[in-house]
Order: structure tokens, then C-alpha cells, then sequence
């Protein structure tokens, strides 16, 4: 994939190119240490949702972001992003997840992005917000690549409750 800048780089992970977006080339990984059904799959993800192009050249293929991929990146900046806290409809926003050990460094990063978004850590893999929350919650899975790991839930009664309104002010 060639950047805006002219520099060669290849995100093979949602996470990784936005690592890359952000942070620049340096934080990738050497192409060599990844499995070519790895680059495949997640070459095929991104076109399919036509955030890349493949583009013919006497050199080979190459893999472009395309200016829906550009927008996408540019949407939501997971460092500053915060939630629209608009009237309280009443309900409340639970977010679980169950990320294994192995992948500590993402179910950290998750904690980080829910605590910075304004959610309350009812145990250490619950968190619970009263305003909407799902689109940065899909867009923080995706770019951490644990789409499958990360449920939301949208609950109209909560035991406790009382204490969850004076702790949002509500």
C-alpha cells in the first residue's frame, strides 16, 4: 500500500493501519513475518468494503487506500474521540467483552478507549454508558481487530441504576 506520503507500507490489521495512519511506517510489522492467507484475508476485507484499491503497475500489484478508506481513518481519531452526550433516553448502554490473555495488549487498549469514552467499569470486562455508544464501540473493535470478542447491549432496567445516574450526573 503506498501512503500520501510516498512511503511504502502494508496494514495487514485494521489496527495496524491505524497505528500506520497515525504514527507512521515505523510501527509495522515486517511484511515477511506474516503468512500470505493473512495479507490476503485482510486485503480482502478492505476491498470489500472499498477502503483500498489494487492498482496494476510494471512492478505488481499494489494496494492503495482509496478515499473511502481515508475517510474512514479520518473519521474518528481513537485518541481524541468522545461520546455526543445528548438528553438521556433512559437507557442504558452495556458494553462486555472477553478477550484472552494472549491479547492483553488489545483488551488493554480496549479498557483505555472505554474509560476515555466516558464508561463506567462495572467489572473489569463490563463497562455501561447512558448515551449512545455504538458506532465508536464498533469502530474501537475494528481497529483492534475483536470484532467477534467485543457485544453491546442496550438495556431499558438496571439493578443499581440510582447509583449509576449520580455517577453520570444525570
Amino acid at each position: 500500500m503506498i501512503n500520501d506520503f510516498g512511503q511504502d507500507f502494508f496494514p495487514l490489521t485494521k489496527y495496524d493501519a491505524w497505528k500506520t495512519f497515525h504514527w507512521g511506517p515505523q510501527h509495522l510489522k515486517f511484511l515477511g513475518d506474516y503468512f500470505p492467507s493473512h495479507i490476503e484475508r485482510a486485503v480482502g476485507g478492505l476491498l470489500r468494503k472499498g477502503w483500498v484499491e489494487k492498482i496494476e503497475t510494471n512492478k505488481g500489484i499494489v494496494v492503495k487506500i482509496s478515499k473511502s478508506g481515508q475517510k474512514q481513518l479520518l473519521q474518528y481519531d481513537l485518541e481524541k474521540m468522545t461520546l455526543k452526550k445528548d438528553k438521556w433516553d433512559g437507557k442504558w448502554r452495556m458494553v462486555f467483552f472477553d478477550i484472552a490473555e494472549l491479547n492483553r495488549k488489545k483488551r488493554n487498549a480496549l479498557r483505555k478507549y472505554l474509560h476515555q469514552l466516558g464508561l463506567y467499569p462495572m467489572q473489569e470486562s463490563v463497562y455501561i454508558s447512558p448515551f449512545d455508544c455504538d458506532k465508536e464501540i464498533q469502530y474501537i473493535r475494528e481497529i483492534l481487530d475483536v470484532p467477534h470478542s467485543v457485544k453491546i447491549g442496550v438495556l431499558e432496567q438496571l439493578e443499581n441504576s440510582e447509583d449509576l445516574k449520580k455517577i453520570f450526573n444525570l
